[in-house]
């Protein structure tokens, strides 16, 4: 009876599990093609599909607790937001004219980008993508893409989406972002980019990071994880 040798399978399947890793992780980013690209922007740890989450009406006394103006049926700000505009059903405002890309209406998750991440920046760049968000090199950026029903001409808006986002280290004191900038895409939808100070500097040891935000009933949490964060040997944020 013959016996096979299992050396040579263990190396077949190592160098399987080699092959199989994201073909951007071993190349420098100057070398990066579209592919390379893609798969960053769609499956690294700097962008997630951020879970949506559809948080209770409130009432009129429980709106002006929180800080909110305006009676019933006559919301402000990301009160004014209609369940219709935040799942995608029923009828929704569009703008007239659209401004540019839109990606998808029914809202089951939302796309988070570790904006500031000089891999996703490269990324957007030999990916041709058409506006990407601008970026303060003294801030953490992270942006929120398509986000529905928010209405970008109430002056209200970034400072109470500042208000309502956060990161959350172990141990440490929450980050507030500085300011929040609103990009109009088209199918009235809107990314929404949050920018942090770097003065509250995020080590590799902070291992994880809980970005969360609110649109109105809308909520988002998502766990960034710093060990995977990182880019030949340098922890990229």
């Amino acid at each position: 009876m013959h016996q096979i040798s299992k050396a040579p399978l263990l190396i077949i399947s190592a160098a399987l599990l080699t092959a199989s890793g994201p073909s951007w992780t071993d190349k420098p980013i100057q070398q990066w093609n579209a592919d390379d690209a893609k798969q960053v922007l769609t499956g690294s740890p700097w962008v997630k599909q951020a879970k949506v989450s559809l948080l209770p009406q409130r009432n009129e006394a429980q709106e002006r607790d929180a800080g909110r103006m305006g009676g019933a049926g006559h919301g402000v700000g990301l009160s004014a937001l209609r369940v219709s505009a935040l799942t995608g059903l029923g009828s929704t405002k569009s703008q007239d004219p659209p401004r540019r890309r839109a990606r998808r209406r029914v809202v089951s998750a939302l796309e988070v980008r570790w904006e500031s991440a000089l891999p996703v920046r490269k990324a957007e760049l030999a990916a041709n993508e058409d506006d990407p968000p601008a970026w303060d090199g003294e801030m953490y950026a992270i942006a929120v893409y398509d986000v529905p029903g928010l209405d970008i001409d109430d002056k209200a808006l970034p400072g109470e989406l500042k208000r309502l986002a956060f990161l959350k280290r172990d141990g440490k004191k929450e980050m507030r972002p500085v300011q929040v900038d609103l990009l109009p895409q088209e199918g009235d939808l809107t990314t929404v980019v949050f920018l942090f100070p770097r003065s509250a500097k995020i080590t590799l040891e902070d291992k994880h990071i809980e970005f969360d935000a609110r649109f109105g009933r809308l909520s988002v949490a998502q766990y960034f994880y710093t060990q995977e964060m990182q880019f030949q040997g340098q922890l990229e944020l």
